[in-house]
């Protein structure tokens, strides 16, 4: 599962959208790339949380966007999730990049991943921080990280290569939940990928270049994927988690994150399985 985070409907090329992501457009070349595709919410966490149970987010304890320091409101541990369902079916599951459907803090108890049924998790409560670059709130399995050089995206596919990296060809199936946090602000990317955008300062520019760098990590976890199994016997789906925040990427539909208009809950669909999806 690759989620992009406030990515919208006309973004990437293969919707026509402005930014480079060959990568992303060789899946949907490859599979069902879907044009009236939904996000369960126009908000973050309401949104993971219908992905994860298949309920409604008020059903799964999730009203609006989580602030853990502030609220007690988390993804209700009674609520059966996407991987305790495949972990029950021997699947191996990981989760790593944004989580935001609530992470304990010094004040507030919560459960974590490993309490939704993930073996293994590399998650920032909310957004990258202080942004993309550098970010420095990534937890691995309880324990802080500290501030890791580099990109969000590109993090994150290393964490899970190295999870693939980890399994034996004799090993369960597995589920890898990759949620990103591009083009999400604060935002951040190389220059030399904004500088074919436009100007680096513009934020329009690094908007895109979040999104083109998010592809060259997937084109890294694809390429990992073909090495140690091949790819056919996957199931790869790509969506974003609401709308974009920018009204010039929402492909002209109405509203945009935060509405609930197409703009805000109508997002990219890809899913990839040759031999089994046409």
């Amino acid at each position: 599962m690759l989620l992009a985070d406030d990515l919208g409907y006309q973004d990437v090329g293969c919707y026509q959208g402005p930014v480079k992501t060959p990568a992303i457009d060789s899946l949907a070349a490859g599979g069902l790339r879907f044009t009236d595709f939904y996000s369960g919410c126009a908000v973050c966490s309401p949104s993971r949380a219908t992905l994860l149970t298949g309920r409604h987010h008020i059903r799964a304890g999730v009203y609006s966007w989580i602030h853990d320091e502030s609220q007690n409101s988390h993804l209700l541990e009674r609520e059966i999730t996407l991987a305790e369902v495949l972990k029950q079916a021997g699947y191996s599951t990981a989760h790593v990049g944004k989580w935001h459907l609530g992470l304990p803090t010094g004040e507030r108890q919560k459960p974590t991943p490993a309490d939704h049924g993930f073996d293994h998790w590399f998650a920032t409560a909310n957004n990258a921080a202080p942004s993309h670059k550098n970010p420095n709130n990534f937890i691995r399995n309880g324990r802080p990280v500290g501030e890791i050089e580099g990109y969000s995206s590109q993090i994150v596919v290393d964490e899970a290569i190295a999870c693939l990296d980890q399994r034996a060809h004799t090993e369960p199936p597995f589920f890898l939940n990759i949620w990103f946090h591009e083009p999400h602000a604060p935002i951040a990317a190389p220059e030399a990928i904004v500088s074919t955008y436009g100007n680096t300062k513009d934020k329009a520019a690094i908007y895109s270049g979040t999104i083109e760098n998010t592809d060259r990590a997937i084109t890294r976890l694809l390429s990992r994927l073909e090495e140690i199994d091949s790819v056919d016997n996957t199931l790869i789906i790509y969506a974003s988690d609401n709308g974009s925040y920018r009204d010039d990427r929402t492909g002209g539909l109405r509203g945009r994150k935060g509405m609930n208009w197409e703009g805000g809950l109508r997002v990219p669909g890809i899913f990839y399985w040759p031999g089994e999806i046409p």
